[in-house]
């Protein structure tokens, strides 16, 4: 996985490539009907069947998103 700029910043980046090194196979999943409050798609991110965004929750790398 490539993480672009601007995504992650600080530990939870660096806990995100610890999770999926860069070369990873990651599956990606957009439910079109989600989109954040700037109408991006919401995506989740997979690697290995574990939800990156529940793991980083998981070791308090990440808050929980209102």
């Amino acid at each position: 996985m490539r993480l672009g700029r601007g995504r992650l910043t600080g530990p939870a980046r660096a806990k995100a490539k610890k999770f999926c090194p860069e070369g990873s196979q990651v599956t990606t999943q957009t439910q079109k009907e989600r989109r954040d409050r700037y109408a991006r798609y919401l995506a989740e991110v997979v690697h290995d069947g574990e939800n990156l965004s529940d793991y980083l929750l998981e070791i308090g790398a990440a808050k929980p998103w209102k």
